[in-house]
């Protein structure tokens, strides 16, 4: 599996959600299942940080894309760190499928959640989302990393997408409502063969 994957699981989840619950009460769901997957990614990767600090949230990040599926730049600053994403690979996966509407739930809660969830000191500002209609994506941490640190720390607690689209799964079949779950799973699942 790879972010396509990923990318598809939620843009079809979203979309299934939005189709059997009202508009309100499913954007709320979606929101709760984004919020609790990233909550859940950031604890784990603060489970293997030294420090707990913005060096280690960059050093721990668990996923990692194939050459030139994304591409970003950081800007470190004196007082904040800032990385801009000018590519990105769920973006192109779901603008290919017709589903940026459905993807764009998880730009607007995924970068925070995870965030919050490996320390709930970082602050960070989303200001700009290429899934919400902007050129790029920008992201402003109110603290400076270390640069040298970031840029030469060998990351070694990727996790493959099999992992991340299982995670997902799992979450969201704990938040549908009992009522729905088995009609939205079902949809979901036909909505990925279909794609």
């Amino acid at each position: 599996m790879e972010i396509r994957d990923h990318a598809l699981l939620y843009a079809c989840m979203a979309r299934a959600i939005l189709k059997h619950l009202p508009k309100k009460e499913a954007e709320a769901l979606i929101e709760k299942i984004t919020v609790d997957y990233g909550f859940q990614r950031g604890k784990r990767m603060a489970s293997f940080s030294k420090n707990g600090d913005l060096n280690d949230y960059f050093i721990n990040g668990e996923w990692k894309g194939k050459e030139g599926e994304n591409i970003s730049k950081m800007f470190f600053k004196e007082d904040k760190t800032v990385s801009v994403v000018s590519k990105c690979a769920w973006y192109d996966t779901w603008k290919r499928y017709g589903l940026e509407e459905y993807g764009s739930y998880y730009c607007r809660f995924i970068d925070k959640a995870i965030c919050a969830g490996f320390n709930k000191d970082l602050l960070l500002d989303v200001n700009t989302s290429i899934g919400l209609g902007d050129r790029n994506c920008e992201f402003v941490w109110h603290e400076k990393a270390d640069e040298e640190k970031v840029r030469n720390t060998r990351r070694e607690h990727i996790l493959p997408f099999d992992h991340h689209c299982k995670e997902l799964y799992e979450c969201m079949e704990r938040h549908l409502p009992e009522k729905q779950r088995v009609i939205i799973l079902e949809e979901i699942k036909n909505g990925l063969k279909e794609l």
